[in-house]
């Protein structure tokens, strides 16, 4: 399948601005993280974390990996309605389901450093039905809620691929420990923020980004276990995924 629904969808232009290119390269040799083309468009999901998204969702696909697909903090739904085209598209007998408080994110703990307040991201679940309505494509089975209240008992049996973009150490825990045991082998679990200081990406994150209770929750959760953690760039900031053994 083409992939050009990536810019189609939410009004996301292709890159053919030379004034943005030309202001790309000037701003990269002051402020390395600086992406002039991702902040014009104005969204959440930059063009590169969409086609991360897009690649990694049609792998497991492809390779027919058993299960559902799962997107564990789905915002205003800008992946979730890409993740739903490619299985409308590839497999339409496989469901989605979008997870999110629609309150912002909780408290958060001393694990995260104060990178976000109590409310921070907040999407209305009208936000997120308007997108799905204004693109004609059906909803996913959408489970409104606090992850440690909703996951256990309403994530799918087996999952095939799962988004976890829960932005703090608590919320990201959460959601590994309840999502990990239904990985189907082969699954792909993408992390939507994903943060690593000792990289030598780390100048591309720009510091709203820098989410330091992301790579903790994952430390900690894959200590001993066989996966191994793959970091994406995702234009402002980084992305990471593993895939279950």
């Amino acid at each position: 399948m083409d992939n050009l629904f990536l810019c189609e969808f939410l009004g996301t232009p292709p890159r053919q601005s030379k004034f943005i290119d030309f202001a790309d390269r000037v701003f990269r040799k002051v402020i390395p993280w600086l992406r002039i083309g991702s902040y014009w468009r104005g969204e959440m999901a930059s063009v590169e974390s969409r086609m991360n998204l897009f690649h990694l969702a049609n792998q497991v696909l492809l390779m027919k990996t058993e299960g559902d697909f799962v997107e564990i903090g789905c915002h205003a739904g800008e992946s979730t309605v890409i993740l739903k085209k490619i299985i409308q598209e590839m497999d339409p007998k496989r469901k989605l389901y979008a997870f999110d408080s629609f309150q912002g994110v909780p408290a958060s703990g001393k694990a995260d450093e104060g990178v976000y307040k109590k409310g921070d991201m907040t999407a209305p679940i009208e936000k997120f039905n308007n997108n799905f309505d204004r693109l004609s494509l059906d909803k996913p089975v959408i489970v409104p809620g606090w992850f440690e209240d909703t996951l256990d008992r309403s994530l799918p049996e087996k999952i095939a691929f799962a988004l976890i973009d829960a932005d703090l150490y608590k919320s990201t825990l959460v959601a590994l420990k309840n999502m990990y045991p239904r990985l189907s082998p082969g699954a792909v679990c993408l992390l939507g923020v994903y943060w690593d200081p000792e990289t030598k990406v780390k100048m591309t994150t720009n510091l709203h980004y820098k989410s330091p209770g992301v790579k903790k929750a994952c430390d900690e959760f894959l200590m001993g276990k066989p996966e191994k953690i793959n970091i994406l760039i995702s234009g402002n900031y980084t992305s990471a995924y593993f895939r279950k053994v």
